[in-house]
């Protein structure tokens, strides 16, 4: 084995493996050096004057009066407006908060406010098609709307609702409040 590898050494087949190592060396050092090669773009883009949509205002729900030990009804009516900006060509996530569940629960054992996501012709947008609870054990309900049509107002309501205070008693020397206070959050959907 020996004599083979002398022998070769010797031979043209030094040369022809000489050449073949200098050859892939050629080869493969190109290839690094096209790796390597950049070009660069700008895109354009335009920017907004304006959030991808707005939240208003626009409680009309009638005032309620709470007795004690009393269980009465929430009226129904407007809470928000929300209005998709123009050339907006995204779908909408709002989430509806009932931000005072600690202070809530002083004055009130259930309290319970029926929300839906409606166009002005009161029919629901929301991708489940329904209205949602807006309890003290469920502080929270969210809403998809696919294809709303951008600076058309869609409404955040209530269709009304159910509570009961707990006892004069007790209600008449804790803490808390009567007054629920809700927050909408409007987000870009499927991000």
């Amino acid at each position: 084995m020996s004599e083979l590898i002398k022998g070769a050494g010797k031979s043209k087949l030094r040369l022809y493996l000489a050449t073949a190592l200098l050859l892939a060396l050629a080869v493969t050092g190109g290839l690094f050096a096209y790796a390597y090669t950049t070009q660069t773009t700008a895109l354009s883009v335009t920017g907004a004057a304006a959030d991808f949509a707005s939240v208003t205002v626009n409680n009309t729900v009638g005032n309620f009066t709470i007795f004690g030990s009393y269980r009465g009804r929430i009226p129904q009516g407007n809470l928000f407006n929300v209005t998709p900006a123009a050339n907006y060509p995204g779908d909408l996530e709002v989430s509806v908060y009932l931000d005072n569940i600690d202070q809530l629960s002083y004055k009130y054992g259930l309290l319970l406010m029926r929300i839906r996501f409606v166009d002005s012709g009161n029919s629901t947008v929301d991708v489940d098609g329904i209205q949602k609870p807006l309890t003290l054990s469920n502080g929270v309900v969210s809403f998809t709307a696919t294809g709303l049509t951008a600076n058309t107002t869609y409404y955040i309501q209530t269709t009304g609702g159910v509570y009961r205070a707990f006892p004069w008693a007790y209600i008449g020397t804790s803490g808390g409040t009567y007054a629920p206070s809700i927050t909408a959050d409007v987000l870009q959907a499927g991000l």
